[in-house]
C-alpha cells in the first residue's frame, strides 16, 4: 500500500486516524477468528503472514461525508449512495446515523433499514468472503437513503406544485474497507463445497479480484 499522507498543519488528526486504523485492524483479526470458527477451520486460519498481514494486507479506511440535503417529503427513496456491494473480505463501519439500508432479497428489491445504534459498529461481508466460502455467506448489498429530520421541516416552501421541501441532516460515517493481503490465494473452503454446492469459483490472487471489482464498477469488461 502507499505511504499515508495527512495534511502537515493537523498532527491531531493524524493521530486521531492512526489510532482508529489500528484499532479496525484488531478488531478485524477478532473478527477473523470467529469467522475461521463458523466455518470449521482454526481460529487463527486468516491470520497466517500469507493471509493477512499487518505489513501486507490492503485494508482501506475511508471517512464518508454526507452534507446537508433538501428533497420533496414524498419522494419515495432520496439516494445518497447507490446500491452496492464491497469487495473485500468485509467492511467495518461506524454510522454517523440513519440512513443505510441492507437488500437481502435482490430479486424483487426489498430495502429494509438498519437501526443506528451510537457507538455501534457494523459488520458487512464483501465479494471476496463469498467467493471464498463458494456463495455460502453472501456480500451484503447496500445503500443510503436520505432520512426526515422532522424538526426541520421547511413549512412555508412551496415549490408550485404543492409538495413541501424537508431536509436531512448532515451524515458522516466511516467505513473500514478489510482485504487481505495482495498475494494471498483465494479458494472456496473445502467446508463449503459438496455435491449439492460444487466449486463455483477457481483460484485468484486478492488483488486481482479487487482490481477485477474495480474495473467492472468503471464499466471495464473482464
Amino acid at each position: 500500500m502507499p505511504s499515508r499522507i495527512f495534511p502537515p498543519d493537523q498532527p491531531e488528526f493524524e493521530n486521531t486516524l492512526t489510532e482508529y486504523y489500528n484499532a479496525m485492524e484488531s478488531l478485524a483479526v477478532t473478527l477473523f477468528r470467529g469467522f475461521a470458527l463458523a466455518l470449521g477451520l482454526e481460529s487463527d486460519w486468516f491470520l497466517n503472514t500469507d493471509l493477512f498481514d499487518s505489513k501486507a494486507h490492503q485494508c482501506a479506511l475511508r471517512i464518508l461525508n454526507y452534507p446537508p440535503l433538501r428533497f420533496h417529503k414524498n419522494d419515495d427513496a432520496v439516494i445518497r449512495a447507490g446500491a452496492h456491494t464491497d469487495y473485500g473480505a468485509m467492511t467495518i463501519l461506524l454510522s454517523g446515523g440513519p440512513g443505510l439500508q441492507l437488500c437481502l432479497d435482490p430479486e424483487n428489491e426489498i430495502w429494509i433499514d438498519v437501526p443506528h445504534i451510537e457507538g455501534a459498529f457494523i459488520i458487512n461481508l464483501g465479494d471476496l468472503m463469498q467467493r471464498w466460502t463458494n456463495d455460502r455467506w453472501r456480500s451484503t448489498l447496500h445503500r443510503v437513503v436520505a432520512v426526515p429530520d422532522d424538526t426541520s421541516i421547511d413549512d412555508n416552501h412551496d415549490d408550485g406544485d404543492n409538495t413541501v421541501l424537508t431536509r436531512s441532516g448532515r451524515r458522516q460515517s466511516i467505513a473500514f474497507f478489510v482485504n487481505m493481503n495482495g498475494n494471498a490465494n483465494v479458494v472456496p473452503f473445502e467446508s463449503c463445497v459438496d455435491e449439492n454446492n460444487p466449486v463455483k469459483y477457481g483460484a485468484i490472487r486478492a488483488s486481482d479480484h479487487l482490481m477485477q471489482r474495480h474495473l467492472q464498477s468503471m464499466g471495464k469488461k473482464i
